[in-house]
């Protein structure tokens, strides 16, 4: 009898070994052999969504994307379990994809038994088949009890990560965030690659524009000041200095009035729209902070004569960033706020205007007879 006790005791123990989240390849919890899973409002096609890569975040913005909104209501409206624990967060913690509104946290915990049945039936779904249904939703990875997996590494299984016990992570691609997913369209899309950074050192500028190709060249800094960065979520004197520039209530927290007054400002002085008080957008905003300039110290007709020398046998186009784009917002007579180096709207309109002054085709393309046209100008 004895000799059977410790044998069943060893079994035992075999057995929770094997179950437990602690062991590299386990799931998290013991997964649905049969899903439930999830039933979503439109017949999907035969072919699956390619699996995302890896998209960390490279933009700040407190905005619920809608992908992730309607998984948010569906999951909750499927399982009656749990409660949610958000979308997107201010941006002071560092790189999570929470930053873009692009993670959801269902507070689901591993030691209420129900929860945990709920999301070891939701986990399955999603993982089974090599990633088939996080496919058709745009899920990059998902957390839970200390395991992490991931579409773009789904031949590794389960993953040791850390924490998560009282609640399921999920990460969503670009097309899963915005929701271009076959789950919800019913078509199979490319992927999204997401946002550009445009100058080195900043945050991506948002678009609601998919991105499938890469993203343009970047530029290095051209213009820094003595004020500090500063992003949604932050607090302090900084934050309260931009605030009386803007014309915001002052509450010395970067707050959603904050946010809203840079990407407004952002928008009228042709800086890459990331909603952060950034060096181009601190440049522009508080002059009086500037430390160094790449291209300073120029008259309008001297950058004509620069830009008509080394850029007359180049083009300089719309969503250009770079000294070239300097010199031709000078040659242009842009106000100082709008000399930052980022051909946008502003420097569009200032273009166009001077092609048609000097009847030219109004495309907003600068070449060589653009740079001659306006030598011919300032004479």
């Amino acid at each position: 009898m004895r000799r059977l006790v410790i044998v069943l005791a060893a079994l035992a123990m075999g057995a929770g070994l094997l179950a437990s989240p602690a062991l590299a390849g386990d799931p998290p919890v013991a997964l649905a052999s049969s899903p439930t899973g999830l039933r979503g409002p439109v017949a999907l096609p035969s072919g699956v969504d390619p699996a995302s890569p890896y998209l960390p975040q490279i933009s700040c913005s407190p905005i619920d994307m809608p992908g992730v909104v309607k998984l948010q209501a569906l999951v909750l409206k499927t399982y009656a379990e749990g409660r949610s624990g958000g979308i997107s967060r201010g941006c002071t913690d560092g790189l999570s994809e929470h930053s873009e509104g692009r993670a959801w946290d269902w507070m689901v915990d591993v030691g209420d038994r129900s929860e945990k049945a709920a999301a070891a039936d939701f986990l399955s779904w999603v993982t089974r088949n090599d990633g088939r249904n996080a496919r058709r939703l745009g899920i990059m990875y998902v957390i839970y009890n200390k395991k992490i997996w991931s579409v773009y590494r789904a031949g590794e299984g389960w993953r040791t990560s850390s924490g998560h016990t009282d609640h399921v992570h999920v990460s969503f691609s670009w097309n899963g965030a915005r929701g271009n997913t076959s789950f919800w369209t019913g078509k199979v899309g490319a992927i999204d690659y997401g946002p550009c950074v445009r100058f080195t050192g900043t945050y991506g500028a948002r678009t609601s524009t998919p991105r499938t190709g890469s993203c343009p060249p970047s530029s290095g800094l051209l213009v820094k000041t003595s004020l500090g960065d500063r992003q949604y979520g932050r607090t302090g004197d900084t934050v309260a200095k931009a605030q009386v520039l803007l014309g915001v209530t002052k509450t010395s927290r970067f707050d959603a009035a904050t946010w809203s007054a840079v990407k407004k400002y952002q928008r009228a002085h042709d800086i890459p729209y990331t909603g952060v008080l950034d060096q181009p957008t601190w440049a522009s905003l508080s002059r009086s902070s500037v430390t160094s300039r790449v291209v300073s110290g120029y008259t309008r007709s001297e950058a004509v004569a620069y830009g008509l020398e080394h850029y007359s046998g180049s083009t300089i186009k719309r969503t250009n960033v770079g000294k070239a784009t300097m010199f031709l917002q000078i040659a242009l007579g842009l106000p100082a706020a709008d000399r930052n180096g980022f051909f946008d709207t502003v420097t569009l309109a200032a273009v166009k205007k001077m092609q048609e002054s000097a009847g030219l085709t109004q495309d907003g393309v600068v070449r060589g007879e653009e740079w001659r046209a306006m030598a011919v100008a300032l004479r």
